[in-house]
């Protein structure tokens, strides 16, 4: 068995989404003055790959702790884009996506757009999106945990980020799960086994992950 991070790095002034919290990774203690080492870390609770709880934009939604470790670890489905791959601002429809979606999904299902290659880069926020259309297709057939490997389901800039965010609100609003910022989508098979634990934080509106894959 091979196990594939899904994780970004997290390191000082790293990316995050427009208006977050900046990360800055310091030293609190060190070995030569204290004994021992200890990093003050600062940063937001949606820093890199990351897990929205509902109660990122629901009032009163589940929070972090609130969710099952149950629903975020196990078998997942991995929707491609194709037969192109995804364009900047491009909202991905279900006529968009390489194969057929199964009747019945798990719960965990991610959609690879590829995007993540622009992490860090200038393209970064001009990621493509999922249409409000598809999410309600993924919720009927079964997914509860939304993955997608760039900032957001919904656009981040240009003119369609200005209508909100539709997909957060259908998808959290229904007390679903969304992860974001994942890698290496594109490098899995369709039917995956992955792990999505976020920390253990009490009324966390989201929180880091390190996610990863198990591919046999």
């Amino acid at each position: 068995m091979v196990i594939v991070d899904l994780s970004h790095p997290v390191t000082t002034g790293m990316p995050v989404y427009p208006g977050d919290p900046s990360v800055v990774i310091s030293p609190a203690l060190t070995v030569g003055a204290d004994g021992v080492a200890v990093a003050r870390l600062d940063m937001g609770t949606h820093t890199g790959t990351h897990l929205d709880a509902p109660a990122h934009s629901i009032d009163g939604g589940r929070t972090v702790d609130e969710i099952s470790l149950e629903l975020l670890v196990g078998p997942a489905r991995v929707l491609r884009v194709g037969p192109s791959t995804a364009a900047a601002g491009e909202s991905i429809t279900l006529d968009r996506l390489a194969a057929a979606i199964p009747d019945h999904l798990p719960p965990i299902v991610c959609v690879a757009t590829g995007w993540d290659v622009h992490f860090g880069g200038p393209a970064a926020e001009a990621h493509p999106s999922i249409s409000l259309e598809l999410a309600r297709v993924l919720w009927e057939r079964g997914a509860r945990v939304l993955g997608i490997d760039c900032f957001s389901p919904d656009p981040t800039s240009g003119d369609d980020a200005a209508a909100g965010m539709p997909v957060h609100e259908f998808w959290l609003g229904g007390d679903g799960v969304i992860i974001e910022n994942l890698a290496r989508l594109t490098s899995l098979p369709e039917v995956v086994e992955m792990s999505l634990l976020p920390l253990h934080l009490a009324q966390g509106d989201g929180s880091p992950i390190r996610a990863v894959a198990f591919v046999e």
